[in-house]
């Protein structure tokens, strides 16, 4: 069963997978559970419009069968094991931590000096985010060729983060939700592609990188200097106020840059209370 169709009119939204299949993280074959992406405690769950990117983006409304998920963003594609005892167990709590530190500033009413420190635990964080972002899509376990290398860094605790990969992170005040699995990121200026994966939420946006370091346009801050770090290393990272990338950043075409997107690319706003068929 495929999680995504495409038509004429571009890819529907679908997020349930078999209840038996591969792991997106392990890729072991068995039963499957549903992983709330953003996990839960960063976000409240609520129920969600999905919508494609390219259809978020449209500046006309399109006509496309609309796709509604109860409490949250939730993918059925990951074994008990990852899903619970890595993600919700070991990585999640650290995310959810710097999530909502971070969100407490930003709602705050005093004047805040920019940057911040954050305490955190990198290494976790890491895991975190490129776990929930693999749960996207469904039969996805193959990660191109440097997918055991991701499995390993996920499963393994004594493992760096691949050198394939360089992560980054910015506060994000606004309300959508984005997870991409699979974009290109095109750079116009320096005409120097590269494999993009990222997700945002309130309060916090990450972007992964694939066999690039990305010369970006806005000073975001990065993990890669915790790359090597031991997984129980807690430290203060950086955390920008002001200036902030704008909302759209980076799935929104500009004037310097273009992407271009797989199925694993969506929007979630929080469900109108009337339901358009």
């Amino acid at each position: 069963m495929r999680k995504y169709s495409k038509s004429n009119k571009g890819f529907s939204v679908e997020t349930r997978g078999p209840r038996n299949g591969a792991c997106n993280i392990c890729g072991e074959v068995g039963p499957l559970t549903e992983d709330h992406t953003p996990p839960k405690g960063c976000v409240r769950p609520t129920e969600v419009e999905l919508l494609h990117i390219t259809h978020a983006l449209s500046a006309s409304v399109p006509k496309v069968k609309r796709s509604f998920s109860q409490n949250g963003v939730k993918y059925r594609t990951l074994c008990g094991r990852c899903n619970n005892k890595l993600l919700g167990h070991t990585y999640d709590p650290y995310l959810i931590a710097v999530a909502n530190g971070t969100a407490a500033l930003l709602q705050s009413s005093l004047y805040l000096p920019s940057p911040l420190a954050v305490p955190a635990r990198p290494q976790a964080i890491m895991r975190s985010v490129l776990g929930h972002i693999a749960a996207q899509g469904v039969d996805r376990y193959r990660k191109g060729p440097h997918t055991e290398e991701v499995r390993d860094y996920i499963l393994d605790l004594s493992k760096p983060l691949p050198q394939a990969l360089s992560m980054y992170y910015w506060a994000y005040p606004h309300k959508p939700q984005v997870l991409v699995r699979d974009a290109s990121y095109i750079d116009l200026g320096r005409q120097e592609p590269f494999l993009a994966w990222f997700i945002k939420f309130f309060p916090l946006a990450f972007l992964v990188a694939w066999d690039a370091s990305p010369t970006l346009p806005f000073p975001v801050q990065s993990l890669n200097p915790w790359r090597n770090s031991t997984f129980d290393m807690e430290t203060e990272l950086p955390l920008s106020l002001r200036p902030l990338p704008p909302e759209g950043w980076p799935e929104a075409p500009t004037a310097y840059s273009a992407l271009l997107y797989g199925r694993e690319a969506i929007v979630a706003h929080t469900a109108s209370t009337k339901k358009k068929k």
